[in-house]
């Protein structure tokens, strides 16, 4: 049986995270060497922040060697495919989005390695929500009157890119609401973000952590958050109900995944970790300051919530004609 476990309360593409000696280690069950954690998407966004807490706390706690790579590229399959050819020996590990499996199947893409049969989840790490953001220069402080602008400019949305979840979140938008816009993509959170503050894009779907700063002081403003609830660093900006949204919904789960042939022990043991470091009180407050509420998830429950977003998503693409970039080749995780 499966398991949910629920908790309250600008970086390099490979950063190496050297665990620091301890009196007494504790055994891991992985082989000699350095562990390899590809994360599947651009630095800087929720997904690699929390990929480098699980790095840190777990590296210090084993003294164990942890490098981070991001090879982000066709909306997750380049990672993904480099940890699918990886020996399935423990020592390679994949942070994705659960894009990779509820999105991009509907998108067309035909990716090198096939998600289902060549990974297997250790288990959804977090679950991320996202804000609906505009530009200071936008004569709107409501979702009513943002739409009623459109009606008079067209505008355009910014986002990390195809498939990413702004992008997704905000075709879904267009799908229960005449909103004029274009979408505008970029290569990670970080240069749409740059462009919304420059003023570039009137707007975008970001992950609320990395405004709160910029929406405080007013250069940005938030209109509403993906979700039936409130942002408590950011109450002032209303749910997706109380902004006269109804039930629209955008969450989207950080993946945990390792070669197919990684033995159970190895993915019990990593899952176990997971959740022991999500349920440390610094790591919660710093998870939900980012927008993310930091849940772990057993294999079974993974996989119910896979399926479920992709019939979800399946219509929005399908109501869009939304179409998958093109994927690139990537070569095995070292």
């Amino acid at each position: 049986m499966g398991h949910v476990t629920r908790f309250s309360a600008a970086l390099s593409a490979a950063t190496v995270l050297s665990a620091l000696p301890l009196a007494a280690q504790p055994a891991a069950p992985l082989p000699p060497g350095n562990v390899t954690v590809v994360v599947a998407f651009p630095a800087g966004g929720p997904l690699d922040t929390v990929t480098r807490i699980l790095a840190e706390k777990i590296g210090t706690k084993y003294n164990r060697t942890i490098v981070i790579e991001n090879r982000a590229g066709a909306a997750g399959h380049v990672g993904g495919a480099s940890v699918a050819r990886a020996e399935p020996n423990g020592l390679t590990w994949l942070m994705t989005l659960d894009s990779v499996w509820t999105v991009n199947p509907h998108l067309g893409a035909k990716p090198s390695y096939d998600p289902d049969t060549d990974l297997r989840f250790v288990g959804q790490v977090g679950q991320v929500i996202l804000m609906l953001a505009v530009h200071e220069k936008v004569p709107a402080k409501t979702w009513a009157e943002l739409l009623a602008h459109s009606r008079t400019r067209s505008l355009n949305f910014g986002s990390a890119g195809i498939g990413a979840p702004g992008h997704l979140a905000f075709e879904y938008l267009k799908t229960v609401a005449p909103l004029d816009a274009v979408h505008v993509p970029f290569r990670g959170n970080a240069p749409a973000i740059q462009e919304l503050l420059a003023g570039n894009i009137d707007g975008a779907f970001i992950a609320p952590g990395a405004m709160i700063g910029l929406v405080r002081e007013g250069k940005i403003r938030g209109l509403a958050i993906s979700d039936n609830k409130r942002f408590k660093p950011l109450p002032d900006v209303p749910s997706a109900p109380e902004a006269g949204l109804g039930d629209f919904q955008a969450r989207f789960s950080n993946l945990m995944a390792v070669p197919a042939k990684t033995p159970d022990a190895v993915r019990d043991w990593l899952r176990s970790e997971v959740t022991a470091v999500l349920g440390l009180p610094d790591v919660v407050t710093r998870l939900e300051a980012l927008g993310t509420e930091p849940l772990v998830t057993g294999e079974a429950e993974t996989r119910a919530w896979v399926a479920a977003e992709k019939e979800r998503w399946g219509k929005v693409v399908q109501a869009r004609g939304l179409k998958a970039e093109a994927p690139a080749a990537a070569p095995p995780a070292k």
